[in-house]
């Protein structure tokens, strides 16, 4: 397994969607950036301002993080997970 390591805080959390086709988003309150490593199969993408990962119970999550997609970029190209 490869990881990378951040410093993150949770936005939103995503359960789905109704039977209307609405998403079920919940809100997080604000929170203090924490270091996490991160389990990169875990990334379903990144932004220049979000991490979007896979979360247990059939849920995702964004997760704001501190400093900028390049450097995100080469944390991937270093564990072998960035093509280009």
């Amino acid at each position: 397994m490869k990881y990378i390591s951040a410093r993150v805080r949770p936005v939103k959390v995503y359960h789905g969607y109704t039977a209307e086709r609405t998403s079920i988003i919940d809100e997080l309150p604000p929170r203090e950036f924490i270091e996490k490593v991160i389990r990169v199969d875990r990334i379903l993408s990144i932004t220049e301002d979000y991490i979007f990962i896979e979360c247990p119970h059939d849920t995702a999550q964004t997760w704001e993080y501190e400093g900028n997609l390049s450097d995100i970029k080469t944390q991937l190209r270093a564990a072998g997970m960035l093509i280009g």
